[in-house]
Protein backbone atom coordinates (compact mmCIF):
# COMPACT_ATOMS: atom_id res chain seq x y z
CA UNK A 1 0.00 0.00 0.00
CA UNK A 2 1.24 3.45 -0.89
CA UNK A 3 0.12 6.89 0.31
CA UNK A 4 -0.22 8.05 -3.28
CA UNK A 5 -2.99 5.52 -3.88
CA UNK A 6 -6.33 7.39 -3.47
CA UNK A 7 -8.09 4.14 -2.50
CA UNK A 8 -5.70 3.70 0.43
CA UNK A 9 -6.31 7.28 1.56
CA UNK A 10 -10.09 6.81 1.35
CA UNK A 11 -9.91 3.58 3.38
CA UNK A 12 -7.82 5.27 6.07
CA UNK A 13 -10.29 8.14 6.40
CA UNK A 14 -13.27 5.75 6.34
CA UNK A 15 -11.73 3.96 9.30
CA UNK A 16 -11.68 7.26 11.20
CA UNK A 17 -7.89 7.42 11.38
CA UNK A 18 -6.13 10.66 10.56
CA UNK A 19 -2.53 9.57 10.09
CA UNK A 20 0.72 11.39 10.51
CA UNK A 21 2.61 11.49 7.23
CA UNK A 22 6.33 10.91 7.62
CA UNK A 23 9.09 11.03 5.05
CA UNK A 24 12.30 9.05 4.90
CA UNK A 25 14.20 12.27 5.55
CA UNK A 26 12.65 12.84 8.99
CA UNK A 27 9.98 15.31 7.91
CA UNK A 28 6.47 14.72 9.26
CA UNK A 29 3.02 16.28 9.07
CA UNK A 30 0.12 16.08 11.49
CA UNK A 31 -3.35 17.60 11.67
CA UNK A 32 -3.56 18.24 7.90
CA UNK A 33 -6.89 19.78 6.94
CA UNK A 34 -8.63 21.87 4.29
CA UNK A 35 -11.31 24.41 5.08
CA UNK A 36 -14.64 23.54 3.46
CA UNK A 37 -16.07 26.25 1.18
CA UNK A 38 -19.47 26.75 -0.44
CA UNK A 39 -19.97 24.88 -3.74
CA UNK A 40 -18.55 26.72 -6.74
CA UNK A 41 -15.65 28.37 -4.90
CA UNK A 42 -12.41 28.21 -6.88
CA UNK A 43 -10.04 28.76 -3.95
CA UNK A 44 -9.57 26.76 -0.77
CA UNK A 45 -6.89 26.77 1.92
CA UNK A 46 -4.93 23.90 3.48
CA UNK A 47 -3.37 23.83 6.94
CA UNK A 48 -1.05 21.48 8.83
CA UNK A 49 1.72 21.15 11.39
CA UNK A 50 5.02 20.50 9.60
CA UNK A 51 7.94 19.05 11.61
CA UNK A 52 11.63 18.58 10.80
CA UNK A 53 13.15 15.92 13.07
CA UNK A 54 16.54 16.00 11.38
CA UNK A 55 19.79 17.79 12.13
CA UNK A 56 19.72 19.70 8.83
CA UNK A 57 17.46 22.34 7.35
CA UNK A 58 14.66 21.01 5.14
CA UNK A 59 13.35 23.31 2.40
CA UNK A 60 9.76 23.04 1.20
CA UNK A 61 9.84 24.22 -2.43
CA UNK A 62 6.44 23.25 -3.85
CA UNK A 63 3.19 21.36 -3.39
CA UNK A 64 0.85 19.64 -5.82
CA UNK A 65 -2.33 17.59 -5.77
CA UNK A 66 -4.31 15.55 -8.26
CA UNK A 67 -7.40 17.15 -6.65
CA UNK A 68 -6.54 20.74 -7.63
CA UNK A 69 -5.31 22.51 -10.76
CA UNK A 70 -2.72 24.47 -8.74
CA UNK A 71 -1.31 24.40 -5.21
CA UNK A 72 0.77 27.33 -3.97
CA UNK A 73 2.49 28.08 -0.68
CA UNK A 74 1.26 31.39 0.76
CA UNK A 75 1.65 33.49 3.86
CA UNK A 76 -0.77 36.08 5.17
CA UNK A 77 0.93 39.35 6.08
CA UNK A 78 -0.72 42.27 7.86
CA UNK A 79 0.69 45.68 6.95
CA UNK A 80 -0.89 49.00 7.95
CA UNK A 81 -3.95 47.13 9.18
CA UNK A 82 -4.50 45.39 5.83
CA UNK A 83 -4.09 41.64 5.41
CA UNK A 84 -2.77 40.28 2.14
CA UNK A 85 -1.49 36.96 0.86
CA UNK A 86 2.08 36.66 -0.37
CA UNK A 87 3.43 33.74 -2.40
CA UNK A 88 6.31 31.94 -0.63
CA UNK A 89 8.69 30.41 -3.17
CA UNK A 90 10.17 28.22 -0.43
CA UNK A 91 10.06 27.67 3.30
CA UNK A 92 13.15 26.74 5.28
CA UNK A 93 12.40 24.49 8.22
CA UNK A 94 15.34 24.53 10.62
CA UNK A 95 16.62 21.37 12.35
CA UNK A 96 14.34 19.89 15.00
CA UNK A 97 11.73 22.61 14.46
CA UNK A 98 8.03 22.81 13.62
CA UNK A 99 6.00 25.24 11.55
CA UNK A 100 2.25 25.56 11.88
CA UNK A 101 0.24 26.35 8.76
CA UNK A 102 -2.88 28.06 10.14
CA UNK A 103 -5.49 30.68 9.25
CA UNK A 104 -3.83 34.10 9.28
CA UNK A 105 -0.34 32.70 8.62
CA UNK A 106 1.26 30.17 6.32
CA UNK A 107 -1.18 28.09 4.29
CA UNK A 108 -1.50 26.13 1.07
CA UNK A 109 -3.60 28.01 -1.48
CA UNK A 110 -5.59 25.37 -3.36
CA UNK A 111 -6.88 26.60 -6.72
CA UNK A 112 -9.67 25.16 -8.87
CA UNK A 113 -10.72 21.92 -7.15
CA UNK A 114 -11.45 19.17 -9.65
CA UNK A 115 -14.63 18.20 -7.75
CA UNK A 116 -16.86 19.59 -5.02
CA UNK A 117 -15.31 18.82 -1.63
CA UNK A 118 -17.37 18.41 1.50
CA UNK A 119 -16.49 17.94 5.17
CA UNK A 120 -14.98 14.50 5.70
CA UNK A 121 -13.58 14.14 2.18
CA UNK A 122 -9.92 13.11 1.90
CA UNK A 123 -7.48 14.91 -0.42
CA UNK A 124 -3.84 13.98 -1.05
CA UNK A 125 -1.37 16.85 -1.34
CA UNK A 126 2.25 16.14 -2.22
CA UNK A 127 4.80 18.29 -0.38
CA UNK A 128 7.99 18.67 -2.41
CA UNK A 129 11.31 19.36 -0.71
CA UNK A 130 14.70 20.42 -2.05
CA UNK A 131 16.74 17.30 -2.73
CA UNK A 132 13.86 15.34 -4.24
CA UNK A 133 11.85 14.24 -1.19
CA UNK A 134 8.12 14.15 -2.01
CA UNK A 135 5.87 13.60 1.00
CA UNK A 136 2.26 12.64 0.13
CA UNK A 137 -0.03 13.90 2.89
CA UNK A 138 -3.69 12.97 3.46
CA UNK A 139 -5.65 16.15 4.21
CA UNK A 140 -9.23 16.04 5.55
CA UNK A 141 -11.84 18.60 4.52
CA UNK A 142 -13.37 20.22 7.62
CA UNK A 143 -16.12 22.79 8.29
Amino acid sequence: MRWRDPVVVCLIFAAGVVPVASGEAGVSVRDAWIRETPPGMTMMAGYMALRNDTSRTQVLVAASSPGFATVMIHRTIVKDGMARMVHASQIELTPNASLIFAPGGYHLMLMNPKRTLRAGDPVVINLEFRGGLVLPVAFEVRK
